[in-house]
């Protein structure tokens, strides 16, 4: 084993630990490193509107590791112009929580708000400010917390225009990747872009040229490049019957769109990703009815999502947000989480959305209510994947698997026990958002467990890249695949639930009992999804007015993207576990 000191734009250290073939490490924990003391590079980007040498207010997060600072150590948060310290507003926003742990629970800031006043020399420059904690106390203080009023601006051009009352921060605030990868804001760890990897989008032809980019990058780069489609900024020459309808139709909004931005955001350091994720986001809370529904779609709760709303509060401090967060989580108070044969609808999309939902009304408000629905959840289906008490078949049945009736979900023989890959998928990223609050064995073992219901759900066909190994859409509680899709349907969810079935396998090294074989899985559908990126994109598309970067249906680059952002970091801390291949072990020192 070698350690390495290298300096990161974060303005720490950081100290990448090389596991080699020859050593034996145990997995990489889920929450990173406390970092009680150190320093963060913050990148400051004005926006439209603010004028040269004229004073802006600059509001950001700051999020922390659990356990790097308390409230009182909030006093020792320092700003810092080249040097020189200028005054800060400075308070928590939220607190790190456990729902039952009280030596965690409340003990440790998870992000604070930052005020500064800057003024900027030529407003398409960057200014850079630098955060420090941990050091003497701050001497230099704002007198009080600035409003929306002060620090957002109607946007006026680009994805939405003055008539849509979209507003955006004036100023935004660029924190490096490799801190915002630290899963404080999303809820796993990741890891950030490839460093050849520039935010702005590639060149189509070149990326049809090749093949297989090395590592994740093909992932990374049609996160990135797709994002552009999606705002529609494929390219000029697209018309408009060929672009995304994201003002007036629900469907490109289903999977949280402004949540994928965020994910592409904290792994890229992308300021186009930023900004478009709060002007989305701002779009979104405008259009929360008094129910907690999307008014574009106010007849289903599936469009009723506040994970981005929770990103956009923590990001900027503005408080704006917080309304439709506790809304959209009660939107989904009346779904059914606990199965049985006598509901007439049950999937566990609809279980996952309500998870989602709750859990982070609970990270945020730290409401009782919520913190017991999220236990009552993941106690439900626990019970559920062991059979629940009963009366899912025991014999032949394939562990791992939230089974319920084709009656029930609608996909299948209505009398028949079968589950769905893909929502799974969707279950175990809500599962993993709920385990941050608790880090409890129930919660691990689930995930875990879905591996071997999602190996099994696994074929190789022929589509049209060829032969590959993709999930079936359902399969039998058995294993018996009785509702066939096409095998390109399949394929585009190989990436979601390879990254299910990454996660299933550090939950497995985690506790002790991988499932060896999960490795060879999830190489060879992140392998076919691989296959499938360059199906996508077509260079001559602009010329005949369509996208040369495919997004089809609109709401793909969100399912796709939005639960597969840890998909690196899955992978390479388990196999570290086994000295498979180098691991980079990410932790921060003043």
């Amino acid at each position: 084993m070698s350690i390495n000191k290298v300096g990161i734009r974060a303005g720490c250290w950081l100290f990448l630990t090389l596991v080699w073939s020859s050593g034996v490490m145990a997995v990489t924990p889920y929450w990173a490193d406390p970092v009680p003391q150190g320093q963060l590079d913050v990148s400051l980007v004005a926006n439209a509107g603010v004028q040269a040498n004229v004073p802006v207010i600059a509001a950001f997060g700051v999020p922390f590791p659990r356990g790097s600072i308390n409230s009182a150590g909030l006093a020792n948060l320092r700003v810092f112009d080249q040097e020189q310290e200028i005054p800060a507003y400075v308070e928590a926003l939220t607190p790190w929580r456990h729902r039952t742990d009280v030596q965690i629970d409340n003990q440790s800031v998870r992000v604070a708000l930052v005020q500064v006043e800057v003024v900027f020399p030529n407003p398409a420059l960057p200014r850079l400010l630098t955060v420090r904690w941990g050091g003497p106390v701050r001497t230099l203080n704002r007198p009080s917390r600035a409003t929306r009023a002060s620090t957002w601006t109607l946007v006026e051009a680009g994805s939405f225009v003055a008539a849509d009352a979209v507003h955006e921060p004036r100023v935004l605030a660029l924190l490096p990747p490799e801190w915002l990868s630290l899963g404080v804001l999303k809820g796993n760890r990741a890891l950030p872009f490839a460093a050849g990897n520039p935010a702005s989008r590639d060149n189509p032809a070149t990326n049809d040229a090749v093949l297989s980019w090395p590592a994740f990058e093909e992932q990374e780069r049609a996160h990135k490049n797709d994002f552009y489609t999606v705002i529609n900024e494929d390219d000029p020459a697209v018309l408009p019957a060929n672009l995304c309808p994201y003002k007036t139709d629900f469907e490109p909004w289903l999977y949280d769109r402004a949540a994928t931005m965020f994910a592409l955001h904290f792994r890229s350091g992308s300021a186009k990703a930023l900004r478009e994720a709060l002007r989305f986001t701002d779009f979104y809370r405008a259009r929360i009815n008094a129910s907690g529904m999307f008014t574009l779609k106010a007849d289903d709760n599936k469009y009723a999502f506040n994970e981005s709303l929770a990103y956009a509060f923590w990001m900027t401090g503005d408080e704006t947000f917080l309304p439709a967060i506790s809304l959209t989580a009660g939107a989904h108070n009346g779904t059914q989480h606990v199965w049985s044969t006598g509901l007439g609808f049950w999937t566990e999309r609809s279980a996952a959305f309500k998870l989602m939902a709750h859990t982070i009304d609970y990270e945020i408000t730290g409401n009782q209510v919520r913190r017991d629905s999220v236990d009552e959840i993941v106690n439900a289906l626990s019970t559920h994947q062991d059979g629940a008490n009963g009366v899912i078949p025991a014999a032949g049945r394939i562990d791992g698997g939230f089974y319920h009736t084709g009656a029930q979900h609608g996909d299948w023989d209505a009398a028949a026990y079968g589950a769905s890959t893909w929502m799974t998928a969707l279950l175990t990223d809500a599962l993993r958002r709920a385990y941050l609050t608790r880090g409890d064995t129930t919660t691990a073992h689930m995930i875990r467990r879905t591996g071997t219901f999602l190996k099994t759900s696994l074929r190789t066909a022929g589509s049209d890249f060829g032969t590959t190994v993709a999930p079936r859409y359902v399969i039998e509680f058995d294993g018996t695949d009785f509702a066939v899709q096409s095998p390109l349907h399949e394929v585009e969810h190989a990436l979601n639930v390879g990254s299910a079935i990454a996660w299933a396998d550090y939950f497995g090294a985690l506790l002790a009992q991988r499932d060896a074989t999960l490795v060879g899985h999830r190489t060879s559908l992140y392998a076919t999804y691989d296959l499938g990126v360059n199906f996508w994109i077509r260079p001559a598309g602009p010329a005949s007015g369509l996208a040369a970067f495919r997004v089809t249906p609109w709401r793909k680059w969100s399912w796709q993207h939005r639960t597969s952002d840890g998909l690196s970091f899955a992978v390479m801390a388990a196999d570290a576990v086994a000295g498979e291949t180098p691991m980079f072990i990410n932790s921060f020192e003043g």
